[in-house]
């Protein structure tokens, strides 16, 4: 897309988060504080070199995002397997049975259509953060979705 209406968009929704995840973050202060820095080193020590004139905050938040990603999926599961309720209602079988497919998605373009490429390497090993990020959270959400069919036809 390019031009100034993307960041537009990023910098609104954060309040927009912000005030939906309040409680949360407030409650686990220091757990979210040390996710957002060990993303943001992890980052800045794997990144590609897509952005023009070497921009390396936009190249290291393309990858922060996907490893942002990878824990919520990793959460997804971590909450359908250990609290009990968590999987009732229409919504969360449908996240539950939509996430596996849009992670597959994502999981399937960042295999075949990004291929290690060192002209495209800022620093560290991006790819394989990126291959191995989206397999591991295909395979969250596959377990999450595998945890509720398995309580859905056991009641």
């Amino acid at each position: 897309l390019g031009g100034w209406l993307p960041g537009v968009c990023e910098a609104v929704v954060v309040p927009l988060l912000l005030i939906l995840a309040w409680k949360t973050i407030r409650a686990r202060f220091l757990w979210v504080v040390l996710a957002v820095l060990g993303i943001c080193f992890h980052s800045l020590r794997n990144r590609l070199a897509l952005a023009e004139d070497n921009d390396y905050v936009a190249d290291s938040l393309f990858i922060a995002a996907h490893c942002g990603d990878l824990m919520a999926a990793v959460a997804f599961l971590g909450r359908s397997a250990l609290v009990e309720g968590a999987n009732e209602g229409v919504s969360a079988g449908f996240a539950q049975l939509l996430m596996p497919l849009q992670q597959g998605f994502a999981a399937y373009y960042f295999l075949q259509a990004f291929s290690h490429s060192e002209e495209l390497v800022g620093t560290g090993r991006p790819f394989d953060v990126l291959h191995i990020g989206s397999t591991i959270a295909f395979g969250a959400y596959l377990g999450g979705c595998a945890l509720y069919l398995a309580e859905r036809f056991d009641s």
